[in-house]
């Protein structure tokens, strides 16, 4: 599994869903259009790609529902059991991939930021995103035999329309998704302590989702809560109150993740990852890493490639 690109982690982008499709008697088991901002299919007609062992990261946003299947799935470097029926989130740019002792089986979304946030509409489409990254951070979701159901019957809802090849709506298939995000993140709500649906957990909910597409160049909490349009104050109060962690906590989390990845796969230099991720000086971002991590980087570097015989 050795990767060789040294600039960055292997993506695996949209344009090229198309080619995760088995081919049957020389045609594809399932049509897909990439210039459709959209996909809907089934592990059972996709390729072994759909199932990666290697470490990778995808350029859109991933929903994935698994009815069947045996083994871990590792989602940034931290590793779930496989427990149908359960659902998977992953945000553009997560790295993840599978260690399987039998081969799954489920349903795959993907699509593009802009199918949650039409880039030009008279509605904000924000909370959309925002529920997603909420989702995205519990990571596996486990749906209980009561809840099924009604996800089963989404879903249902969701490939009637989508199999409508000559004239499935957007909008259509939008407004379900909105459904099955919301519903999901209720039944990942009761699973909490706290009332994670009221409103100082949605401004929670959009500081993370900033936090993860901004970390690179914003990591001022006074930034974030003009971005916000709140006090620092009320920032720090409230996500200490709702998450237990700091607002720069959570900005330093964001930037050990990326480092993380960079450092189990790639063959960047540490001066070199930290330069990538916006450290003037290399020595700080060495010492940075150690303080958050107890590890340095070479380290962990070693460890974890060890530990998931990255270069086996």
């Amino acid at each position: 599994m050795k990767l060789t690109n040294k600039e960055d982690i292997p993506f695996h982008h949209y344009s090229e869903t198309h080619q995760y499709e088995n081919i049957t008697e020389g045609h594809p088991a399932l049509l897909i259009d990439p210039n459709f901002p959209f996909v809907l299919t089934e592990y059972d007609v996709m390729n072994s790609r759909a199932q990666a062992e290697n470490p990778h990261r995808h350029d859109y946003f991933e929903i994935l529902f698994i009815k069947d299947g045996e083994g871990q799935h590792i989602i940034d470097y931290e590793t779930f059991d496989i427990k149908p029926p359960a659902f998977y989130f992953l945000s553009k740019g997560q790295i993840h991939f599978w260690k399987l002792k039998k081969k799954l089986k489920g349903s795959v979304f993907l699509f593009p930021r802009e199918f949650l946030i039409p880039p030009s509409t008279a509605f904000n489409h924000e909370g959309d995103l925002s529920i997603f990254n909420g989702l995205s951070k519990a990571s596996q979701l486990c749906i209980a035999a009561e809840d099924l159901p009604k996800i089963n019957e989404l879903i249902g809802n969701i490939k009637e329309e989508y199999s409508r090849t000559a004239d499935r709506g957007l909008s259509i298939l939008r407004a379900y998704m909105h459904i099955l995000l919301v519903s999901l993140f209720r039944i990942y709500a009761k699973k909490q302590n706290k009332d994670i649906l009221d409103r100082s957990n949605a401004m929670v909910r959009q500081f993370r989702q900033l936090v993860s597409e901004n970390y690179l160049t914003v990591r001022s909490v006074q930034e974030y809560a003009d971005l916000i349009g709140i006090s620092a104050t009320h920032l720090r109060d409230t996500v200490k109150d709702i998450t237990g962690y700091s607002p720069g906590q959570l900005i330093r989390q964001e930037i050990i993740f990326e480092a993380k990845r960079r450092l189990a796969n790639t063959e960047a230099t540490t001066a070199e990852i930290g330069y990538g991720l916006n450290f003037d000086d290399t020595s700080y971002f060495s010492r940075f890493f150690k303080r958050e991590t107890g590890k340095s980087p070479s380290t962990y570097r070693k460890e974890i490639r060890k530990k998931y015989q990255i270069y086996g």
